[in-house]
C-alpha cells in the first residue's frame, strides 16, 4: 500500500477519531487489562477482545500483507465489526447497571449515528480504490440513479404539516434504515434542496440533517420512502 491513504480509510478514521475523542472514549482507547482491572475471568468470557486503540492500529495496517488477516482492517465492513466489537464486548461482560456498560451502549449510538450516513459512500469508494478506479465522472453507485428516477416521478403533491411527533417518529425510523436505504434519503434531500444538508463543525465528514428545515412535501415524501423501505426489509426478515 502506498504512503497515502485510500480515501475510505482517512473516512473511517475520522469517525475513529470523534470516539477516541469522545468524553466515554478513553475507557475504550486501550486493550482491557484483567490483572489491572481485577477481573481475572474476562478472556473465559470474551473470546475475541477489542479496544479503539487496537481498530487505530488495525486501519493503519490495512493493505500491508505482511501483517496477519486478523491484525489488518482491509474493508469498510471489517472496521465496522471491529469498532461494534469493542462496545459489544462492553456490553457482554458488565450488567446493565455497570457504568461501563452504560458508556458502551451510549458510544456505540454515537457511532451508528455517525457511520450509517456515510456507509453506502464509504464502500462505494473501498470498492472503486480496489479496483483501481476513480470516484470521479458519473460514478456512485447504483442508489443515486434509481434515486434520480424515482423523484422525477413522485408526487409530491401532499404538503400537509407535520407535527412534531410525526417527525420524531420520522427521524427515528430513519436511524432504523440500512446503511443504503439512509443514503438513498440524503439523495433525495440534497436533490430537493442541498442547502439542508451541511457539514457536522466536529466532523467534516458527517453530514447534519435539520429536519425542520426540510419544506412539508418532501418530509410527507420521506415518510412514505421510509416506512416502505422499512416494511419491505421487515418482510425480508420475517
Amino acid at each position: 500500500m502506498s504512503d497515502k491513504k485510500a480515501e475510505w480509510i482517512r473516512k473511517c478514521a475520522s469517525i475513529l477519531k470523534v470516539l477516541k475523542n469522545h468524553k466515554h472514549g478513553w475507557v475504550f482507547a486501550e486493550p482491557v487489562d484483567p490483572v489491572a482491572l481485577g477481573i481475572p475471568d474476562y478472556f473465559q468470557v470474551i473470546k475475541r477482545p477489542m479496544d479503539l486503540g487496537t481498530v487505530k492500529i488495525m486501519l493503519d495496517n490495512s493493505g500491508n500483507m505482511e501483517k496477519e488477516d486478523k491484525l489488518r482492517i482491509d474493508s469498510p465492513e471489517s472496521f465496522e465489526e471491529s469498532v461494534m466489537l469493542a462496545f459489544e464486548n462492553a456490553m457482554q461482560y458488565n450488567p446493565a447497571t455497570h457504568d461501563v456498560h452504560v458508556m458502551a451502549k451510549a458510544l456505540k449510538e454515537v457511532f451508528v449515528s455517525k457511520w450509517d450516513p456515510l456507509k453506502p459512500s464509504v464502500i462505494e469508494k473501498w470498492r472503486v480504490e480496489l479496483s483501481g478506479g476513480s470516484t470521479g465522472g458519473g460514478g456512485g453507485g447504483d442508489a443515486a440513479p434509481a434515486v434520480g428516477k424515482r423523484l422525477v416521478e413522485a408526487d409530491f403533491s401532499d404538503d400537509r404539516p407535520m407535527t412534531y411527533e410525526e417527525k420524531r417518529e420520522l427521524s427515528a425510523n430513519m436511524n432504523k434504515l440500512p446503511g443504503k436505504k439512509l443514503g438513498s434519503v440524503v439523495q433525495i434531500i440534497h436533490d430537493r434542496n442541498h442547502k439542508i444538508l451541511q457539514p457536522n463543525a466536529e466532523d467534516p465528514d458527517e453530514i447534519e440533517i435539520d429536519i425542520d428545515k426540510i419544506d412539508d412535501a418532501t418530509l410527507r415524501y420521506l415518510d412514505t420512502f421510509v416506512k416502505d423501505a422499512l416494511a419491505k426489509k421487515k418482510k425480508k426478515t420475517g
